[in-house]
Formats: C-alpha cells, structure tokens, sequence
C-alpha cells in the first residue's frame, strides 16, 4: 500500500494553523457569556443530569425538560452532551465552580473544531494542486466566523461538521488503499459519530453508503470481498453507534430516533402546563413562498451560515455577508468554468453527490422550519461546508492555474492572497464584532467602527 506523507510535515503551517484555530475556539469557550449560545443552557441540563446520576436520562424527567417547548434534548441523539458529561465529571473532581464546569464541558467542541481543521487539510491534500489552495480551503472552513462561534459552546453542530469531513476523507483513503482495515475503521467512526449527532448530517451517512459501494465497483472487487469489507464496516458502525438505536428502540418501544416521544413528550407538557403549541407556518396557512421570501427564511439562514451570533441577534454589517457571498458564487463559477481541467479531480459521481450534500440538509431544515418550527438557522446548514468549501478552492486552484500560464508570478499569489484575505477578515470580525458582544471584552478602537447590528 502507497504510503503518504502526513498533512502535518507537508505543510509548514498546518499545525500552527490547527493550533491558532484551537485558541480562538478555546478563547470563545473561556470567555463566552452562558447566554449568548443558542440552547446551550437546555443542553447543559442533560450534561447536568448525566454527571449527576451517572447514566443516561430517559427524556421525561422533570429536570431536563425545557419548559418553553415541553421536551428534552435526551430523546434525540446527542452524543457531544454525552462527551461533555465526562469532561465536566473529570472537571468536578478539581472544582465545585459551575462556570469552569461548563467551560470545561464546552472544551468537547473546541477539540472537535481542531479535529474538523486537521481533517480539512487531509480533504484539501488530496484534492488540490496547489499548497496555497489547500490553505485556503482550511482557513475557509476554520476561520468561517459561526464555525469559530458553534466552537465555543455547547451544540450538535461541530461535531456533525467534523464527522462529514471525516466520512469525505475516509472515503478518499479508501478509493486509493482498496479499502484496508485502517480506512473502514475510520469512515465506521464518521459514520457513527454522524449518526450521534444530528439528523442534519444523515446525508453523509449516504455518502458514506454510496461512497463505499462506488468505489469497490470501480476497483472492480470480488463479490466474496465486498461482502466481506461490507460487513467489517456496518458491525464497526454497529460498534459505534448501535448500541444507541438499541437503547432507543427498547426505552422507546421501537422508535430508534426518539423523535415520536419528542413530540408525544411536548403534547403531555402542554397538556399538563397549558403551555401553548409552537406556532410554525404550515399551522397558520402560510404559503411555503412566503416563508423562503417574506419570512426572509433565506435571507436570515444565509447570514447566519456565515455568521450571526448570541441568539442570533448581533449581525454583521451587510457588505460582510455580501462580500461572503459573493465570493462563494464567484468561486463557484471558476469551478464551472474549468470543469474541464477538474473532471479527474472530482468526477462527475463526485460532484453531484456533493451536490446532493448541499441539497440533503438544505431541503430538511426547510421542510422543519415549515412543518415543526421556524427556524431559519445557518448552523442547521454546517454539514454543507465541505462541499462549499471543495468547489470554491477548485474553482481558485483551477483559476490560479490559468492565470499562472500568462502571468506566471501573478498565479502563484492568487491562492496566496486568497487565503490572507480570508483570515485578516475574520480577524476583524473577531476582534470588531464577536469578542466584545459575545464576551463583553472591551477592546481599544473596536466601539469606533461599527461593524455589527443589533436584529
């Protein structure tokens, strides 16, 4: 078997890059007030309960569940709060301050987001030509501010973006190494840990089917070594994340993905609270159309992909999110225009499940907005970034290229000022907008520009 060279001593700056993207994650996670993360408070309640009584919660007790809609977060799968529960146990031992309990926990995800950027440079290396592209295509993934900020709380999303980046990259290795022991090991691991967080990440899992399957057809495997290699791989997701769907499918009379209890759990409460039923449009009449347009659905989930922070409520100014934009579009559009100088790259297979990647959680979060609950969140999308993230340093790579064959010098600085464009900028919005609304830092000169708003 080909052995490769480690990301780590290919590229001189991937682990400075790891490490200084692990302090900004663990900067956020130290200082970051307790409100200004999404549910994080209702998560807590289930790490809380696990640390207390030492087992996994049920879903129905009374000290988890969240009284605005009348469920937990222990019916569904959840398996950061589980991580979360043994940092904050080994935490316990040392401390008995709530705050550094919970910092403590938070520290699963600022873990998870170094992981997710290691993983990214192994995607990158294998894809592109160009050092500088793979740079960029990294700094896009870990400098991406609501990725900074899912980083420094306590959610399901990093970890789901973790895990698509490892099922992508495993099943690279496993297109290249015939599928060795080492590969099936690694895309079972992405696939369980995909399937122990959200239900956003699931179309992964069909990558991961898909990926497999296609690439033993194309090494033109033995039927008796396919089934063979199939089977190491569904009992090491098994291994993983089996032993969950069981639980659920006992405790849960047959529903694996405790999304039933969920909402026989939320009918109870409000029966028993008067609590009155989450409003969502499909409820009040409310043409689809006018959800996406008028409800700003797309608007909003745009912005808050690319960042919008604290509940969201503290947006950035405009030309942020148009600048952002529009060079994803632009990008995009190079990838297009040198699909012929690709194909070999990323065939066409590749691209359109890719395409399916971004399509998956797309065509879900709006189907919850509209039939469950409004909620035109950008984060719900996180598990479309490595897609995002291939077709836009392609696109650069292949146009870098180009231009590199006139313009020789010129071509070799386009990847180069790419990348510092995209890391200068998020350094602004770090030190502009995200430090002193989300920790309350004051910082020398940041209150004379006013790069936020208040929604």
């Amino acid at each position: 078997m080909e052995k490769h060279e480690s990301v780590i001593t290919k590229y001189k700056l991937a682990l400075p890059m790891i490490i200084i993207a692990g302090i900004f994650y663990a900067v956020f996670a130290i200082m970051m007030d307790n409100n200004a993360g999404p549910d994080e408070s209702m998560r807590y309640l289930v790490v809380d309960w696990i640390v207390k009584n030492n087992k996994l919660p049920i879903g129905y007790e009374k000290e988890i569940i969240i009284p605005l809609w009348g469920y937990s977060y222990a019916f569904t799968p959840y398996l950061p709060s589980m991580i979360g529960s043994l940092f904050a146990e080994i935490a316990s031992h040392f401390t008995t301050d709530a705050q550094i309990i919970r910092i403590a926990c938070r520290f699963v995800n600022v873990f998870a987001g170094a992981a997710t950027v290691f993983v990214a440079f192994r995607v990158g290396d294998k894809i592109l030509d160009k050092k500088w592209s793979v740079y960029f295509m990294v700094s896009t993934v870990a400098f991406l501010p609501q990725f900074v900020f899912l980083c420094g709380y306590l959610n399901n999303d990093v970890m789901t973006l973790m895990s698509a980046f490892m099922i992508l990259d495993a099943v690279l290795d496993g297109s290249r190494d015939k599928w060795s022991l080492r590969s099936m090991i690694y895309l079972a691991l992405g696939t369980g840990i995909a399937a122990l967080t959200y239900y956003f990440a699931y179309g992964w899992i069909l990558f991961a089917v898909a990926g497999f399957f296609y690439t033993c057809a194309k090494q033109r495997m033995n039927r008796s070594e396919l089934l063979k290699k199939t089977g190491t791989v569904v009992l090491l997701v098994f291994i993983v994340a089996g032993w969950y769907f069981i639980r659920n499918g006992i405790i849960y009379h047959g529903d694996f993905l405790g999304y039933k209890q969920q909402d026989i759990c939320t009918k109870i409460y409000t029966q028993d609270t008067w609590l009155e039923p989450v409003d969502y449009p499909a409820r009040i009449n409310m043409h689809l159309r006018e959800m996406l347009f008028n409800a700003k659905w797309i608007e909003i989930t745009i912005q808050s992909f690319i960042g919008l922070f604290g509940g969201m409520i503290i947006c950035l100014d405009g030309k942020f999110y148009d600048f952002y934009f529009i060079s994803f579009v632009v990008l995009t559009c190079m990838f297009i225009r040198y699909r012929d100088k690709t194909k070999e790259k990323m065939r066409t297979p590749f691209v359109l499940i890719l395409l399916f990647e971004i399509a998956f959680p797309t065509a879900l979060s709006i189907y919850s907005s509209y039939m469950r609950d409004f909620q035109p969140q950008g984060r719900y999308l996180i598990a479309i970034v490595p897609a995002i993230a291939l077709f836009t340093s392609v696109g650069l790579d292949e146009f870098a290229k180009s231009v590199e064959t006139t313009h020789k010098k010129l071509g070799k600085a386009v990847p180069v000022i790419a990348t510092a464009v995209v890391v200068l900028l998020f350094a602004l919005i770090f030190y502009t907008v995200m430090l002193p609304t989300l920790a309350f830092v004051v910082l020398p000169g940041a209150d004379k520009v006013s790069f936020y708003y208040v929604r």
